[in-house]
């Protein structure tokens, strides 16, 4: 009896450890499985740190950068667009101010060095000859005197012939009145009647310059 009861203990005993077995590997899977879902999807703290770090310092994109020259466009101008091309003028040039030539380059100035090189020398300009002074034009008299009485006119007369000057008495009407010059000349050269001038002023005879 003894013997029969052993033998159909062992039956349950092992029977109980293989459900164990798989009992235990079915909550070890699960478990596995719980890690491995909680794993993927709870969030990392240094990847996710990283992450944010790399979105902080990504630079911005500069075609979406705000335009600073947006209020200088006017109403004309497209708005939030910049202008298609550059806005500043070149100075307008001063009056009466040319512009500078380009400088020769070296090749056309050795050109002209032999060029020069070439001409004949030139000869100084000729000192322009000193004019001779021109005569007077018109004619000029000396009048030596006036007299209401012809005789006195006549003597004053005599007195520069006996010099050598031609003299001359002429009657006109001055104020109403009857009057003789005494005139001398006439005078082709301004040189001639400064003489005659002079001739008179030593024999004290006081004289006029009358130009006709």
């Amino acid at each position: 009896m003894a013997t029969k009861r052993k033998s159909s203990r062992q039956p349950k005993q092992s029977g109980s450890t293989m459900y164990g077995a798989l009992a235990g590997l079915l909550v070890g899977l699960i478990i596995a499985a719980v890690v491995a879902f909680y794993v993927t999807k709870a969030p990392m703290p240094f990847v996710d740190r990283a992450t944010r770090d790399a979105d902080r310092t990504k630079l911005p994109d500069p075609r979406q950068a705000p335009d600073p020259n947006q209020g200088l466009y006017g109403r004309d101008g497209a708005a939030g667009t910049p202008p298609s091309g550059p806005t500043a003028t070149a100075p307008a040039p001063l009056p009466g101010v040319q512009p500078a030539a380009p400088a020769p380059s070296k090749g056309q100035s050795d050109e002209l060095g032999a060029l020069i090189a070439t001409l004949p020398p030139g000869t100084p300009p000729e000192a322009p000859a000193a004019r001779a002074p021109a005569p007077a034009s018109g004619k000029y008299f000396l009048q030596a005197g006036a007299y209401r009485v012809l005789e006195d006119a006549e003597g004053l007369k005599a007195r520069i012939l006996l010099l050598g000057l031609p003299v001359a008495v002429q009657r006109a009407e001055v104020n109403g009145m009857q009057v003789n010059r005494v005139r001398v000349g006439p005078f082709a050269r301004l040189d001639d009647m400064n003489r005659a001038r002079s001739l008179l002023g030593e024999n004290k005879i006081e004289s006029a310059v009358v130009r006709q």
